[in-house]
């Protein structure tokens, strides 16, 4: 039997389905009747499917809105407008990633920060780079790296983190407070206002990307855990840059600039210190991720080696070299943290920056690689 199931939250449930019924619905494509689909059935399996079990799935598929029609469009039409009235972003993760309780989940970061190393910093710290799975999995990395931020008093944090949904924006910019069990993260009028009124940036806010996503979400318990004052945020979830990554755009043009120069503009304006966090993931290999070769002690190690030229650009803080280092390898090994460090780093020009920590999760089949980064001015 297959699952079919949808992280955007648009259907209410999964729905379980046998190998022909997923052939009839991938035969629903538009361009075929039922009497096209009745007879390619006819031709792979040998059996005749009456019209009116079709009908029965049609309309099975329907209420799960996995057609594309006016039910469908209807229900996100509804949810969107629900999601855009709300002035919270509620948490999405929240009993699934991590407890729902809010002393439930004091005891797990407690837990899981209770061993982490004291550390010293001498200079001022403006940025990290933390991974943006989950906790359990990335534990090692989120341990060395968040511990840094009971360093810094920044009363605001802007977070970049990777939208894993379709967006046909660079940038996502969410002006909602954000609610997690321990309290609930504000945006502040003042920044909001800015934003809104910066000729660029108001063209780049689309809130409806960040209602599920979870690279931001699971950064902002940590923030909440290892902060010591109280702060403000500003979310930013990244698109995709595979046009630049295969050469349809340059790196260069003024869309990247335009938007790095605008949030500083907003930000100057603004004028509260700032600390930048970047929830980023780095390789994405193995079977899961669609490779067809063995997950080895080789191509771990290869990957790793890799992941060292990207991390080496990383403590220059060059996002030029960073952004070469993944096109030249024609981003083979889905860097998925590629825009929100790309961003950093630019946001991050002037400043040095330590590697602090590097782990690769494996299970057998597949891995994914994460580091933590640290920046000063």
């Amino acid at each position: 039997m297959i699952v079919i199931s949808d992280t955007e939250g648009i259907m209410e449930n999964s729905l379980v389905v046998s190998k022909d019924i997923l052939f009839i619905i991938s035969l629903m494509d538009g361009s075929r009747s039922l009497r096209d689909i009745q007879a390619d059935y006819m031709r792979i399996y040998g059996e005749l499917l009456y019209i009116e079990r079709l009908e029965e799935i049609v309309a099975a598929m329907d209420q799960s809105y996995l057609l594309f029609n006016e039910n469908y469009r209807s229900r996100c039409a509804d949810l969107k407008m629900e999601y855009e009235k709300s002035p919270v972003r509620k948490p999405a993760l929240a009993g699934r990633s991590y407890p729902a309780n809010r002393m439930d989940l004091l005891m797990t970061l407690d837990e899981m920060f209770k061993a982490a190393p004291e550390r010293e910093i001498q200079e001022e710290m403006a940025a990290i780079i933390a991974p943006h799975i989950d906790y359990t999995r990335g534990m090692k990395v989120y341990q060395q790296v968040y511990p840094y931020l009971r360093h810094t008093s920044k009363p605001l944090v802007i977070i970049f983190g990777t939208c894993h949904h379709i967006t046909d924006k660079i940038w996502n910019i969410s002006l909602k407070d954000f609610e997690t069990p321990l309290d609930i993260a504000p945006v502040s009028q003042e920044l909001k206002n800015l934003v809104e009124h910066n000729n660029v940036l108001r063209n780049y806010v689309n809130e409806w990307p960040h209602r599920s996503e979870h690279s931001i979400e699971l950064q902002i318990p940590l923030i909440q855990f290892n902060m010591l004052n109280d702060f403000e945020i500003l979310p930013i979830l990244t698109g995709s840059m595979h046009e630049y990554v295969e050469g349809m755009r340059d790196i260069r043009d003024d869309t990247l600039t335009g938007l790095a120069d605008n949030l500083r503009e907003v930000l100057n304006a603004y004028g509260k210190p700032y600390l930048i966090i970047a929830g980023a993931d780095l390789a994405h290999i193995g079977a899961q991720f669609g490779d067809p070769y063995p997950l080895d002690s080789f191509s771990l190690a290869r990957s790793k080696t890799k992941d060292e030229e990207i991390l080496a650009c990383i403590r220059k803080v060059d996002g030029q070299a960073f952004f070469n280092v993944i096109k030249g390898e024609k981003d083979a090994r889905r860097i998925c943290g590629l825009t929100p460090i790309y961003f950093l780093l630019r946001l991050m020009e002037g400043c040095t920056a330590d590697i602090v920590s590097y782990d690769q999760w494996a299970d057998g089949k597949s891995s994914v690689s994460f580091a933590g980064a640290v920046f000063y001015k």
